[in-house]
């Protein structure tokens, strides 16, 4: 048997996780210097109230000893183990997973970088799952995740740059791009990193740039909302209005993330066949 283990930023429900065999590594955070763990996307404390408290938060990768327990757990079970982490080039977390691999010295482990969070991160291990049910090796799964992963694609926008940049976590994203005069960024996470597409005035053009994304080639979506649901709903019955076959996912976004993206924020994870 493979069992997946994760980290919180996919965000995937409790019950999701329960249902298939799922292992979740909390991210770290801290609220004015006091330390918690992001638990899964409908166990957190209320996010919007968190942004908006003016209180200093940070975030944090899991602790080494973290994925060690839950690696040897799964490996004193006779289980092989697939970690599929944050994309590497957000966090450290694909590093510290790396590491507390290498020490188990046990070769059936093997860590898979992302290069996503959130939506295209929940969207790959989902994959990786239906790989397992199939009766793949662990080896065979490991070849097969990259040309899955080149089948996701994540855009995003939001309220206000600020958070990201003093996060530090954009890559080519021209400093100058501003959200004033109601005009918003379409952000990609791209190769790992989080780059500019596309600068686009008012609600109804970031809708309309999202649903872009779509396409009659698309397999399942996962939608995204941090701050106002109306958004995330309409930009849902859009695509149902062209596409009403493809399945769609509304996902909970938990603190990890959100302290690095602000109040508002609305995003796209989409998985091509």
């Amino acid at each position: 048997m493979i069992t997946i283990v994760t980290d919180s930023s996919s965000y995937f429900k409790q019950s999701e996780a329960n249902e298939m065999g799922i292992k979740v590594v909390s991210l770290n955070y801290t609220v004015d210097g006091q330390n918690f763990l992001e638990s899964y996307s409908d166990k957190n404390e209320d996010l919007e109230n968190l942004l908006g408290s003016n209180k200093k938060l940070t975030t944090s990768q899991p602790n080494m000893s973290a994925f060690l327990n839950a690696f040897d757990e799964e490996l004193k079970k006779g289980n092989d183990v697939l970690c599929i982490t944050i994309s590497s080039r957000l966090s450290g977390t694909y590093g510290t997973a790396q590491i507390a691999a290498k020490q188990t010295e046990k070769e059936n482990i093997a860590v898979f970088d992302s290069k996503f969070t959130g939506g295209g991160q929940y969207l790959l291990i989902r994959e990786a799952k239906k790989l397992i049910d199939s009766g793949l090796s662990l080896n065979e799964i490991i070849d097969k995740l990259p040309a899955i992963r080149d089948k996701i694609t994540v855009a995003f926008s939001v309220e206000d740059m600020t958070p990201l940049r003093n996060s530090g976590r954009i890559g080519f994203v021209r400093m100058s791009i501003g959200t004033y005069l109601n005009y918003k960024p379409i952000l990609l996470c791209k190769d790992g990193s989080v780059v500019s597409e596309i600068v686009v005035h008012g609600n109804t053009e970031i809708i309309k740039k999202l649903v872009e994304k779509v396409n009659a080639d698309t397999q399942e979506i996962v939608l995204s909302a941090i701050g106002d649901n109306r958004m995330v709903s309409n930009l849902y019955h859009v695509i149902k209005e062209s596409y009403p076959e493809i399945p769609i996912t509304i996902q909970k976004v938990g603190p990890a993330l959100g302290i690095h993206l602000g109040l508002k924020v609305i995003a796209i994870a989409v998985l091509d066949k």
